[in-house]
């Protein structure tokens, strides 16, 4: 059917071919209804999330109040729904030490990503209180770490967690090549930004770091990202101040990476 100019006219007076553009139009409102709808869901997401209770390595995407950062720093015993998930992995019935000497540590830190980060560690309840403090003046201090999951997360695989830089203090096992129960095992040991700041060992005079990649950062006279150590490094400062043993300043090996008593 052909319609005329004139007819055309009457048919936009009247309405009579609206129909013809108004589905465009009806689209675009549901799509803009649609985004602002995911704007405002985005929005009420971000207000509700629990960083008490929210996955370790959760971004904090606003600013916090001294009282807030206080609160997100707690020791307490380790929750079921915690020792769920490390039962047979990095915990195991054992002689030494039981689940009521150990304490579960929910905390904050400053990503590499420049962005606060939601983290936990499983510690002995002997330095509990003092991991919280040292950890809570590092945040405040913006001082970086890359990962902070508890080690099941690896499957109780410290080579697994040591390569992709992870910061974790509990594991009931032994001292890497011996039978020696490590302080790990007692919780009484942590390992900070690992890939940076390596286990170095000499079998057959040889210098070997570990995990593999690591060989660089083995350099301690060399100047780098993340190094502990290195003049006026607030880590090694705030551990000192605390009484821990740093491995970095061992003999026959150097575990950079390491503090415990």
């Amino acid at each position: 059917m052909v319609i005329s100019a004139a007819g055309m006219a009457i048919c936009l007076l009247c309405g009579g071919c609206k129909g013809q553009g108004a589905p465009d139009a009806e689209r675009n409102m549901e799509n803009e209804n649609a985004s602002e709808d995911e704007a405002i869901a985005e929005t009420e997401d971000s207000s509700t999330v629990d960083y008490h209770t929210c996955l370790s390595g959760t971004v904090v995407d606003k600013a916090l109040s001294e009282a807030e950062i206080d609160e997100l720093f707690t020791a307490g015993p380790i929750p079921d729904e915690v020792f769920d998930r490390i039962d047979g992995i990095s915990y195991v019935e054992n002689d030494n030490i039981g689940r009521e000497d150990l304490r579960y540590l929910r905390l904050l830190y400053y990503g590499f990503d420049d962005k606060t980060h939601v983290g936990e560690l499983i510690t002995n309840v002997a330095i509990a209180d003092e991991i919280l403090e040292i950890f809570q003046e590092l945040y405040e201090n913006q001082y970086p770490i890359e990962k902070m999951l508890l080690i099941d997360e690896y499957g109780g695989d410290d080579d697994l967690a040591v390569a992709d830089n992870n910061t974790s203090c509990f594991n009931y096992r032994v001292v890497a090549g011996s039978t020696k129960l490590s302080r790990h095992a007692l919780g009484m040991a942590i390992d900070i930004n690992p890939f940076y700041n390596p286990y170095v060992t000499y079998p057959d005079g040889v210098k070997h770091s570990s995990p593999a990649g690591s060989e660089p950062y083995a350099d301690r006279s060399a100047e780098f990202p993340y190094k502990i150590g290195g003049d006026g490094d607030l880590c090694l400062k705030l551990f000192d101040a605390h009484g821990f043993t740093w491995g970095g300043r061992w003999k026959s090996v150097q575990d950079y990476q390491h503090f415990q008593k």
